[in-house]
This record gives C-alpha cells, sequence and structure tokens, in this order.
C-alpha cells in the first residue's frame, strides 16, 4: 500500500443538512465547500449532497435518516464509529469552553492510558447523530509528514 498521507472526507448522514451544516459552520468553524455535484451523474449516481471544510478536512452529508442514536446519547458503546480531530494540548482546555458555550453536550475529559499516544479526548454528536471526538496527542511534536500549505 502506498504512504498515506492523512484522512481525505468522510461521508456523514444528516437527516436535515441545512441544520447540519449550520452546526458545523457555528460550532466547528467549518464553510460551505460544494452544494451540489453534477460529477457524479450517471453510474455513479447523482446524490443530493453538500460539502463543507474544516480546516484541510472535507465531509460530505448525505440526507437520510440513520438507524443510530441522536445527538442526546454521548456515549458511542456499540456505535462509537466516530471521526477525531486532533488539537494541541493548550487548545484542548478552550476547545471544552467553545462546545459549551455552544451548547454542545459532551463526554469528558477522558483520560487514555499514560503510555499511549492520545492524551485526554472528549466525545460528542452533531445534529445529524454523527460522533465526533476531539483529543491532544502526546506525541504531537513528533512530524509524521509535514503539511505544506499553497496559496491560489
Amino acid at each position: 500500500m502506498a504512504e498515506v498521507e492523512s484522512i481525505s472526507h468522510s461521508g456523514m448522514v444528516a437527516p436535515d443538512s441545512r441544520s447540519v451544516h449550520d452546526w458545523y459552520e457555528d460550532v466547528m468553524g467549518g464553510h460551505w465547500a460544494e452544494t451540489v455535484s453534477r460529477n457524479y451523474e450517471g453510474t455513479r449516481g447523482a446524490n443530493a449532497h453538500s460539502c463543507g471544510m474544516i480546516a484541510d478536512y472535507l465531509f460530505v452529508t448525505f440526507p437520510r435518516e440513520r438507524d443510530m442514536p441522536g445527538p442526546q446519547m454521548l456515549k458511542g458503546g456499540e456505535e462509537s464509529y466516530r471521526h477525531a480531530w486532533a488539537v494541541s494540548r493548550e487548545r484542548f482546555e478552550e476547545s471544552l469552553k467553545w462546545l459549551e458555550e455552544h451548547g454542545v453536550e459532551f463526554e469528558g475529559p477522558v483520560n487514555h492510558p499514560e503510555h499511549g499516544p492520545l492524551g485526554q479526548s472528549i466525545y460528542f454528536r452533531d445534529p445529524g447523530g454523527n460522533f465526533f471526538e476531539v483529543c491532544w496527542r502526546r506525541d504531537e511534536s513528533r512530524e509524521f509528514n509535514p503539511v505544506i500549505l499553497a496559496s491560489v
């Protein structure tokens, strides 16, 4: 397998795409990228999906119901499929306060094993029931693959 640089994007369920995207803009600081793509017409189908960006992470929402707990269930349990974002240890407390200020219920901080790469995490769900984690990493100073920023 070729070396992987990062996660490119995720597809997530959003029963109400507009409210989910509003949440990503207001709470997570994201922005809209593309509303509907005609590039997928034909044999691949033509999903009416929207795209948003948070930093270099692209998320695609699909307007359909899901058979999973809603945002009120904070623990993952058997349904702990999630997307995780890392912040610096210094910004972790700031992230907690930000979620509190925006009325997002979360579980944590949860302390991870002392000798593992993760320090602490908080867990929460978006309005579509998608499960997320924000963590700081003990190995945050280690450079795995430098990010190259380009201006257009």
